[in-house]
């Protein structure tokens, strides 16, 4: 009995040691056909504010990992979540993905953001930055009205989330639209430029929304924060066979990361 004890505390001990060695090693929360995600962790001693990081139709790439970095610096702990392995998604830029809509988005999100809040070393509300189709999941996230109608979305969750940004949504995916109203402060960068979610016909500005803060960059095009060297990408919409580009714009992102940094100081700190 002694040793059959023994044995099972050799092997609790070890699965402690394999948790807290995973969050070491960025491997983070995981659902079965639905998402992984990696964390980031200040210190696992400290209590700090978490920000989630939702990638665009191209999947989990280098872009995300420089706002991670960026993050991180800042002092927060940072969890990247991957919405596509798990289901089996390929990267479906200038394409719709029904499987990778808003909706998707958001039950992952929750999921995830409902684990995060149990750690102890998350420190109160959560943010969220999302990217194109993971702007439009924020948008959803952030609304009000259409969170009404989502079965997976509890009322408790709403105490989940101190800031939510968005950058160059995908209005036009259902769900995606700019909220008119939100339990939660919201921060929305939109590129006037934008070949490929088309801002001036999606992306309608509320009349009043007093949880929403929206900036327009008048030269900015899709992806114009990627602060990668010779960053270019050029498509095709299949559905109407509208070209595109996607670049980076050294004015538009250095001053949206300065009002990023600067919203999320104030709602998560």
């Amino acid at each position: 009995m002694i040793k059959k004890n023994f044995i099972l505390s050799i092997l609790f001990i070890m699965l402690i040691n394999f948790v807290n060695a995973n969050e070491n090693n960025s491997n983070g929360y995981k659902v079965k056909k639905r998402f992984t995600s990696s964390i980031f962790l200040q210190s696992k001693k400290q209590k700090n504010s978490t920000i989630i990081l939702s990638h665009g139709s191209g999947g989990v790439w280098k872009h995300i990992s420089m706002w991670k970095d960026r993050l991180f610096k800042q002092g927060y702990n940072v969890v990247i979540i991957d919405h596509h392995t798990e289901k089996g998604i390929q990267p479906h830029v200038g394409r719709r993905n029904y499987t990778d809509f808003p909706e998707e988005r958001v039950k992952d999100l929750l999921k995830l953001s409902r684990w995060i809040k149990k750690k102890k070393w998350n420190k109160d509300k959560i943010g969220v930055i999302g990217f194109s189709y993971g702007g439009a999941g924020t948008n959803l996230l952030a609304n009000n009205l259409e969170l009404s109608i989502l079965k997976d979305f509890k009322k408790k969750d709403k105490k989940l989330f101190g800031a939510i940004v968005s950058y160059y949504p995908g209005c036009g995916l259902a769900g995606g639209s700019i909220p008119h109203n939100s339990y939660v402060p919201i921060l929305i960068h939109i590129a006037e430029k934008d070949e490929l979610v088309i801002p001036y016909l999606n992306c309608i500005e509320p009349i009043n929304n007093p949880n929403l803060i929206l900036y327009k960059y008048p030269e900015a095009q899709h992806s114009f924060d990627v602060d990668i060297p010779g960053f270019k990408y050029e498509g095709i919409i299949l559905a109407t066979g509208r070209k595109f580009t996607n670049i980076g714009h050294d004015e538009s992102r250095v001053l949206s990361i300065k009002r990023t940094l600067k919203f999320l100081k104030e709602h998560l700190d």
